[in-house]
Order: structure tokens, then C-alpha cells, then sequence
């Protein structure tokens, strides 16, 4: 895994271990917003009740939450670094975790984002 995992990506929140993190195609960053952090459990709970109305209120919070994260200019390079140092620094058990994670960030996208 590494930052071409997520150059077609938006960005959106992630948990990795006890930590979040806002990963995409134009971000890299530590979340310590602990209202983003709250969004993403309910976010978890919603999918795993199958809650669609939930779902989808939880999953365009957390989007919202990685686009107001994003802190112009914008550098590429700095990005690709940081993802591929963190992507880098997983165990199997958080890389396979964050690799689920993604899979119902896709399956959330084209079900609310028609992409």
C-alpha cells in the first residue's frame, strides 16, 4: 500500500489504531478533531446496523470534515511523502483494517456520491 492508493481518492477520515487520519488524494494529515473522531464511530456503528440514512449523514460529515482540513497551497510532493511514510509504518493487522476501511469508503461512495 502507498500514496497510489489514493490519488483517485477524495480525501476522508480514516482510523488507524486509536488514531484518525484525513488521507486522499490531496491530504495527509493527523485528525485531532474529536468531533470528526465521534462522526467516524457513529459512522462505523451505522454501517454495521445497515442504517442507510445514517450512513449517509455520517459518511458526507467525514467528508466534509477532510476537505475543511485541506490548508492551501497544496504540496503534491509533501503529500506522496507523508502517505507513503505513514501507509509505510502499518502492521498487518492496521494496514488490513485500513484496507477494509477504504472498501466501505468506495462502497459508501457510489452508493451516496454516484462515483
Amino acid at each position: 500500500m502507498n500514496h497510489q492508493d489514493f490519488i483517485s481518492r477524495p480525501g476522508f477520515v480514516y482510523r488507524i489504531g486509536n488514531q484518525y487520519y484525513y488521507l486522499g488524494k490531496w491530504i495527509c494529515q493527523k485528525c485531532s478533531d474529536s468531533d470528526a473522531a465521534d462522526s467516524h464511530y457513529m459512522y462505523e456503528l451505522a454501517y454495521k446496523e445497515q442504517n442507510p440514512a445514517d450512513l449517509n449523514l455520517y459518511f458526507q460529515k467525514l467528508r466534509a470534515y477532510s476537505d475543511f482540513a485541506l490548508t492551501p497551497p497544496l504540496d503534491k510532493e509533501g503529500v506522496h511523502r507523508a502517505q507513503d511514510l505513514l501507509l509505510e509504518s502499518l502492521s498487518d493487522i492496521q494496514a488490513e483494517d485500513l484496507t477494509h476501511q477504504i472498501h466501505v469508503f468506495e462502497e459508501c461512495c457510489s452508493r451516496f456520491l454516484n462515483l
